[in-house]
């Protein structure tokens, strides 16, 4: 298939390849996958999944409208804003990365939802077999924001501590990564 495709004028072939080892499926499907990353290897032009930072933006537009109307430019900068003047100001309160520019971009970028929580969904999460990056993440945000907005949550931005744990669809969108002996501890433990 893919010589045909390489030979064809106007023609791609994708090819998503399993990342771990629950996706490959034993013994066989790790040889299958060796096969094949060998056959494809040959023409190949790789192209990576989305990084953190451009996650920002896809979970941003799959989850909220975007902002089209001046006020709410005017009121996220005014947030973005007192975040960043609150980083400055604390300084040894936050990680000295807070205060660079770079952050006060992040937090634009990710606005309404604080890059510290995308951090921890895709560095520490993604390492978990199941969770696969920005799928998990968008699942993930999905049921969190149903939850906020139900409870009519008046927060500037979702930060780590807005998941809502006593949520039961957050509680199960959560659990669902983890071995079973986690439940308990996320249900009676979290607070």
């Amino acid at each position: 298939m893919s010589e045909s495709a390489k030979n064809a004028n106007q023609t791609l072939l994708v090819v998503s390849i399993p990342a771990s080892d629950n996706e490959i499926g034993g013994d066989r499907g790790k040889a299958a996958l060796s096969r094949l990353k060998n056959a494809i290897g040959r023409v190949e032009s790789p192209w990576r999944p989305a990084s953190a930072d451009e996650s920002f933006e896809i979970v941003r537009r799959r989850l909220f409208q975007p902002i089209t109307e001046e006020n709410g430019f005017i009121a996220r900068d005014a947030i973005i804003r007192a975040f960043a003047e609150m980083y400055q100001n604390q300084s040894q309160e936050f990680p000295s990365e807070c205060r660079e520019a770079s952050y006060k971009r992040r937090l634009e970028n990710a606005y309404p939802i604080h890059p510290e929580l995308f951090d921890r969904l895709y560095n520490d999460w993604s390492t978990l077999d199941k969770f696969q990056r920005t799928r998990g993440v968008l699942r993930l945000m999905a049921k969190v924001i149903h939850s906020l907005w139900e409870g009519q949550n008046k927060s500037l931005l979702i930060m780590p501590a807005s998941v809502p744990m006593d949520d039961g669809q957050v509680q199960t969108e959560l659990t669902r990564y983890l071995e079973d002996n986690w439940v308990p501890v996320i249900e009676k433990d979290g607070d």
